[in-house]
């Protein structure tokens, strides 16, 4: 009788973009689990041999808009496991990170170009390149891989500007526009790589993160179940596409929203 327990035992997975909000939920929930190989990596400001340090795991730091890190992040993952199974492309730009280019929270009208240069080099060419080098040790050393891309609603639908009225912070032109490229890379992916590689993204909603009540009100209105999503409430859907269970789903967009999109 077949097991339907999620079985995602002696995979080697490297998750990047580990110290975010979601990242270092997924990255908590993945080092409970004793019998895989996790490397995570982030970026130097984020301290990331600091915190695989306190999970006990390995961690490297990496700059997904480099190519030559990236080739390095990878090279390390098969001098430490002797290879690639499964990769979360979890690295994004938040408004925040990119203020050093401009305000990223400025009108349309006065968007500034490096801020939208910078948004797509993380969201969208950070993931392309995370995955070609993935691809390659994929290829070589593993069965059959899995790539989890995470992308956003917002590169799905547009943003209910009304929602960030009156708020120090709005959607940014750039977030969406790269997500909804993530979604496409994906899929082109999927077709490219077809049973050797599967490829997935997931697209969440609001996740809860301090956010003051005004916000988190205007945004519970918008969502049918009428709340803003828990940290943890992502873990389930990326355990899944990890384990043998998702092994026949590829080119798909999970979509976890609370409803977000279904008006």
């Amino acid at each position: 009788m077949s097991s339907y327990k999620l079985n995602i035992s002696g995979k080697r997975i490297l998750l990047v973009g580990a110290t975010g909000v979601l990242g270092r939920v997924y990255a908590s929930a993945l080092a409970e689990i004793n019998d895989i190989q996790l490397l995570i990596a982030d970026t130097k400001q984020t301290d990331i041999i600091s915190y695989a340090n306190q999970l006990g795991v390995l961690g490297v730091e990496i700059d997904v808009t480099s190519e030559s890190s990236v080739i390095g992040c990878l090279q390390y993952m098969e001098d430490q496991f002797g290879g690639l199974d499964s990769v979360i492309n979890n690295a994004a730009a938040t408004g925040e990170s990119l203020m050093g280019s401009g305000d990223a929270f400025t009108n349309f009208e006065n968007y500034p170009l490096e801020v939208w240069k910078k948004t797509i080099d993380i969201n969208l060419t950070g993931t392309f390149l995370v995955s070609r080098e993935a691809g390659r040790l994929i290829k070589k050393t593993s069965k059959c891989g899995n790539l989890i891309n995470i992308a956003s609603i917002y590169g799905v639908v547009g943003p209910d500007h009304r929602i960030y009225e009156g708020q120090p912070f709005k959607s940014f032109p750039g977030y969406s526009a790269s997500k909804s490229g993530v979604i496409g890379l994906t899929k082109w992916l999927a077709t490219w790589w077809g049973g050797d590689i599967r490829v997935n993204c997931i697209s969440p909603s609001g996740v809860f993160n301090k956010h003051n009540n005004q916000f988190v009100k205007a945004y519970s209105d918008r969502v049918p179940m009428s709340r803003m999503a828990e940290r943890d409430e992502l873990t389930g859907i990326i355990l899944y596409l990890l384990s043998d269970q998702s092994s026949y789903v590829t080119g798909q967009n999970f979509i976890v929203d609370g409803g977000f999109t279904a008006w």
